[in-house]
């Protein structure tokens, strides 16, 4: 009964691993292009105008 609970358990962990290597992926090509992080600024400059309105 254990065992099928360790393979369970190991599958969530691995699963895990590689969401967080996939996400981690896109931040950095994400931030790498400069045309990119010029366009995220400017939509936190608006988000944050639209909130202090």
């Amino acid at each position: 009964m254990l065992l099928p609970i360790k393979f369970i358990a190991a599958n969530i962990f691995m699963s895990g691993m590689i969401a967080g290597t996939i996400c981690g992926a896109v931040a950095v090509s994400t931030l790498s292009n400069q045309e990119r992080v010029k366009r995220l600024k400017d939509y936190v400059k608006e988000s944050c105008e639209d909130r202090k309105k």
